[in-house]
């Protein structure tokens, strides 16, 4: 089964720096752990990708046309498929007083936020720091390990792919999707009403929907709300009798 642009798949990954070997991402628990990148706040599984649709940076994804399901792939990504070349205007220096105002105390290393992108500081002296606001893999030759694991062929299971897409870290199943005629019903779950980040997911579902998925003219979303009904345990519980007063004595 060769895949084409528009496929829905899920894919397993390692990438490396070429040059050193070192690991900066990984589908893999066990490799994050073993590289030291293992976070348990992190969801390490397979990654859910349209091919074409920029999921992935522009080397993998363009590996990933024409591949087969079940296949293995080493995939080398200069850096213009990659995090682009190292650009030098994007080397600031900062008066140090400007940290300062923010009551910021930069040390080398340290990863800051600064004129709407993430920075690096690269030194600090005389009363300047040196920033560096390139990607930290910018410039480099990458090495992708790529294992197409499946693809996905139903409409209701595309959904579902792209709520894992946009809407991470969700129980798919309890997302109710029923398809009429040419029209897709998503029943949102409780713990999705109260989720303010969920919206631009949503309109991302249905970009990708009417981008992607044939078949559909239109998605709607459903909320339902239902009372909560007392516990047989709260319906017998007798009422408390009031106390009976004791009598004042004179």
């Amino acid at each position: 089964m060769v895949l084409k642009k528009g496929d829905f798949v899920r894919i397993n990954f390692t990438g490396r720096v070429k040059e050193t070997g070192e690991v900066f991402d990984t589908t893999y628990e066990s490799v994050a752990k073993e590289h030291g990148l293992y976070d348990p706040k992190m969801s390490f599984r397979q990654r859910p990708v349209i091919i074409g649709a920029r999921h992935v940076i522009s080397g993998v994804d363009k590996a990933l046309e024409g591949a087969e399901v079940g296949e293995k792939k080493v995939v080398v990504v200069p850096p213009e498929d990659g995090f682009g070349q190292r650009d030098p205007s994007k080397v600031r220096v900062v008066p140090l007083r400007e940290f300062k105002k923010r009551n910021v105390n930069p040390v080398p290393g340290m990863h800051i936020e600064f004129d709407d992108s993430i920075g690096r500081v690269q030194s600090v002296s005389g009363g300047r720091v040196r920033v560096d606001l390139n990607h930290g893999l910018a410039g480099k030759v990458l090495l992708y390990e790529v294992k197409v694991e499946e693809k996905t062929n139903k409409i209701e299971e595309k959904i579902r792919q792209l709520i894992d897409q946009y809407i991470p870290n969700v129980d798919l199943q309890a997302f109710m999707i029923t398809l009429t005629d040419r029209n897709v019903e998503i029943v949102l779950p409780d713990a999705l009403k109260v989720n303010p980040s969920a919206a631009l997911g949503k309109f991302a579902i249905v970009r990708d929907t009417f981008t992607f998925i044939e078949g559909v003219d239109q998605v709607v979303y459903k909320e339902v709300h239902q009372k909560t009904k007392p516990s047989l345990k709260e319906e017998k519980k007798p009422k408390a009798k009031p106390k009976a007063k004791k009598a004042k004595s004179a």
